[in-house]
């Protein structure tokens, strides 16, 4: 992406990985938070992208809008879960409290993905998860 103005296409695969990246440590979000911050897409599509996601993608952190993770992820996502204090071991995720608010910097970087999907920067109203 060489400017904000005119941000390169990307696949929408592609952009639901580099938003993931983007959630930090300690935070979550739902694969619909994700589908509705690109503008496309659904819970499913973004699960789909997910279940295949490249090595260093933070998965764990992306989860099920209930607070869940898919069973037979959740030994590996505990692990994660554990360092990151994100859940009690056998317990979901407080989706509620820690699902990821991001930084008007944060905010710049999603407008760009939007846009690079073809679609418009999300409005202030459209900035409540």
């Amino acid at each position: 992406m060489t400017d904000a103005a005119a941000p390169s296409q990307l696949d929408y695969v592609q952009a639901v990985y580099q938003l993931a990246q983007l959630i930090p440590p300690g935070a979550v979000l739902s694969y619909g938070d994700i589908a509705e911050l690109l503008g496309s897409g659904g819970p499913r599509q973004v699960g789909k992208a997910m279940s295949a996601a490249p090595s260093g993608t933070p998965w764990w952190r992306v989860l099920r809008a209930d607070g869940n993770i898919a069973e037979p992820l959740r030994p590996r996502a505990s692990e994660h879960w554990d360092s990151e204090q994100l859940a009690q071991p056998g317990r979901r995720v407080d989706m509620k409290k820690l699902r990821w608010n991001p930084t008007p910097s944060q905010w710049e970087k999603i407008d760009i993905l939007r846009l690079s999907l073809g679609n418009p920067k999300m409005s202030e109203l459209d900035d409540e998860l």
